[in-house]
Order: C-alpha cells, then sequence, then structure tokens
C-alpha cells in the first residue's frame, strides 16, 4: 500500500505538468490566432474600397453621365461647382401616350434640366433651336417605357434615358448636369 501511496505521489505532479503544458499551448494557440485574425482584419479594412461607377450621389454636384463629377475645371482638374453656380432650365411640356401594359394610359410630362450658370444662356439657345427634336425623344422615351419605369419613386431609368437622348440632340454630353421631371401624371382606362 506504501508503494501505491508513493506512486500516486509521484504521478499527481507529472499529471499536473501534463495538463499545464496542455493548457498553456491551447492558450497560446488561441491568443496567436486572435492576434493574427486582429492583424488581417487591420490590414484588410485599412484601405478605403473605390466607390462603384455611378454610386457616389454629391448633393452639390450631380455625377456627369458616365459616374464622373459633373463640374470639371479645364485640364482635366476636378472643382466644385457651388450649389448657386446652377440654373434650371425647362425643356419641355408634353403629353405622350403608353400602350406598353395593353391599355392606353396618356401622360402629361414637364421635363427640365440643371445645367451650370455658365452655360446656362446657350442651354437656352439650344432648347429653342431644337424644340421639336427634343420633344419628339421625350414623347420616344415615355411611349416605350416599361409600366415598371413609369412607376419608379425617382424615376431614374426615364430621367437617365431622357439624358442621353436629350443630350445627343443637343450635341453635348456635359451640357445636362441633371434631368428633372417635375411633373408626371398618368390617366387611362384601369389607373
Amino acid at each position: 500500500m506504501a508503494n501505491d501511496d508513493a506512486q500516486a505521489m509521484t504521478d499527481a505532479p507529472g499529471a499536473k505538468k501534463g495538463r499545464l503544458k496542455s493548457i498553456l499551448l491551447v492558450v497560446l494557440l488561441m491568443g496567436g490566432e486572435g492576434v493574427g485574425v486582429f492583424l488581417l482584419a487591420k490590414f484588410m479594412l485599412a484601405s478605403e474600397p473605390s466607390p462603384a461607377s455611378g454610386a457616389h450621389v454629391d448633393a452639390v454636384a450631380p455625377a456627369g453621365a458616365h459616374g464622373e463629377p459633373a463640374a470639371q475645371g479645364h485640364g482635366g482638374k476636378e472643382s466644385a461647382t457651388p450649389a448657386g453656380q446652377h440654373a434650371e432650365i425647362e425643356l419641355t411640356e408634353c403629353r405622350p401616350s403608353n400602350r406598353m401594359t395593353g391599355k392606353l394610359i396618356t401622360l402629361k410630362i414637364r421635363v427640365s434640366a440643371l445645367v451650370a450658370s455658365a452655360d446656362a444662356e446657350r442651354a437656352k439657345t439650344l432648347v429653342e433651336a431644337n424644340k421639336a427634336r427634343i420633344n419628339d425623344r421625350v414623347n420616344f422615351v415615355l411611349r416605350s417605357a416599361e409600366p415598371q419605369h413609369l412607376n419608379e419613386p425617382g424615376l431614374e431609368t426615364i430621367k437617365r434615358r431622357l439624358k442621353h437622348e436629350l443630350s445627343r440632340v443637343l450635341g453635348d454630353e456635359q451640357l445636362l448636369q441633371e434631368v428633372l421631371i417635375p411633373e408626371l401624371l398618368q390617366s387611362g382606362s384601369g389607373l
């Protein structure tokens, strides 16, 4: 029996050392993993992601035709256009119809545009000189519009298509900074 007690006394310190080594090894591995994850996250989040094309919206200077800032100085340098340096010009008011749902829908629309103040007079002259072509393009866009585009809260698709068509008519892709639709009324059967 004394032999068993001696054996138990010698096993206890060895077993405690084995358990202590295992616990210490687990703590060191977990600590190393935590530090590794922290450093990896810090490295990956250190640089800010580049904004997607068209995702950046600037309240002062709306984006241009291809997502670039609308107000750019000559020589490729960007310059922000203060809010007071914009001018709104009336483009047209017309009543196109749309049959894309199978039912006749008559629309009443008023279209304006936001231009730089420096370009306001030139834009007004171009609009007057191209009045019929502007009406034709606005009617075309609305006649060919899908019903879901006419029901978008901000009419984003209609505005984008109008800006493209009107820029082609006016012969200047950078002139119109934003197309505005202050009024769009729909009437017809089933509405």
